[in-house]
């Protein structure tokens, strides 16, 4: 097998989490070639793995979006000869994409317990952690890893670069700081609000000496600045829709990540950045944290206090926050804060 073709367009946090298989493939093949599909900007998160030979961005929305844009994309594949095409993204569209590439030996999850397209399907079990469930879909191909870690490359990446990325901050006007992510698309608008955010901020500068980046893109803007105003702080800056890549090096360098459960948690897990992600009313909640929370100690999940099963107010409202999430009690999120800071500190010394 000398040629890999992986299939992950999608989200952030969905392409993050196969690469410790995709590395698993190139630790067993060192000599293969390895393509992956991506979605638009994630070509720019992975540009410095090396072993990954090529990045080829799939646009369904724009780019590729028309018919004839789409069979040349195929075509494209096609001239490429893959030997192996594996779909990471558990969905027909992906199927297709590996069938049409023309790739003899095709590895998917079962969808809807079909599999109209793969030569060589794996279960798709809820309740697996993501990282481990993906490492399955080698089985078909006998390899198997225990590193599970991500460990994102990100090059020309120094903390003294940071200034660069945010015009109102001095160069050497700074030392640790935390990043914030109030927003996200996955969590749809239900989270902390503003006045939970804006205490443990608060405690953030004040007792621990820390400057707060609160990053987001432009839609979340009037939620990050009625944050700062809140918070009444100086050292309170907004981080508005700035690359994945200087996103990345912005967490990399952080005391601490706290945010939702969203693409940004998954950048801190894959630069080595511990955390809390704050988790919105769900059903299946359990199940749902024991798939996405980042495996190991370095993040603590903070849940809603209700049973969102017998919450009549679940689906939430999109203009409405969802009481429970009113009711997180931020001392317990400072709590961990602390822990985390302390441990990390030691870890310098």
């Amino acid at each position: 097998m000398d040629k890999f073709l992986i299939v992950r367009f999608g989200s952030i946090g969905n392409t993050l989490v196969s690469l410790p298989a995709v590395r698993a493939i190139k630790n067993t093949y060192p000599y293969a070639s390895i393509s992956m599909i991506v979605s638009p900007h994630i070509d720019e998160l992975l540009s410095d793995i090396k072993w990954i030979d090529e990045l080829i961005v799939y646009d369904m929305y724009e780019r590729h979006k028309s018919l004839y844009a789409y069979f040349n994309f195929i075509q494209q594949l096609r001239k490429r000869h893959f030997d192996v095409a594996i779909m990471f993204k558990r969905f027909l569209r992906s199927e297709l994409i590996g069938f049409l590439s023309g790739a003899k030996k095709r590895i998917g999850f079962e969808t809807n317990g079909k599999s109209n397209f793969l030569t060589n399907s794996v279960p798709y079990i809820e309740g697996i952690n993501i990282v481990k469930l993906n490492m399955m879909l080698l089985k078909p191909l006998g390899i198997s890893s225990d590193d599970l870690s991500i460990n994102l490359s990100i090059s020309n990446c120094n903390k003294s670069d940071i200034p660069s990325f945010i015009p109102e901050l001095k160069p050497g006007s700074y030392k640790s700081y935390a990043v914030l992510h109030p927003g996200g698309k996955t969590v749809k608008g239900i989270g902390l609000n503003v006045y939970q955010y804006s205490k443990i901020i608060g405690i953030l500068e004040n007792q621990y000496d820390l400057l707060c980046f609160i990053i987001g893109d432009s839609s979340e803007y009037n939620t990050i600045k009625e944050i700062i105003k809140l918070t009444n702080q100086a050292l309170t800056f907004p981080v508005i829709d700035i690359s994945l890549k200087k996103l990345s090096c912005l967490i990399k360098h952080a005391s601490i990540f706290i945010g939702n459960d969203s693409g940004p948690c998954h950048i801190a897990d894959a630069v080595g950045t511990p955390g809390i992600i704050i988790y919105p009313p769900m059903y299946n909640l359990e199940e749902h944290i024991k798939k996405w929370k980042p495996l190991g100690d370095n993040y603590i999940a903070i849940l809603p206090p209700k049973n969102c099963k017998t919450c009549e107010r679940y689906p939430c409202n999109d203009n409405l926050k969802a009481r429970c999430m009113e009711d997180i009690d931020i001392t317990s999120i400072l709590h961990y804060t602390e822990q985390i800071l302390i441990r990390g500190k030691h870890g310098r010394e």
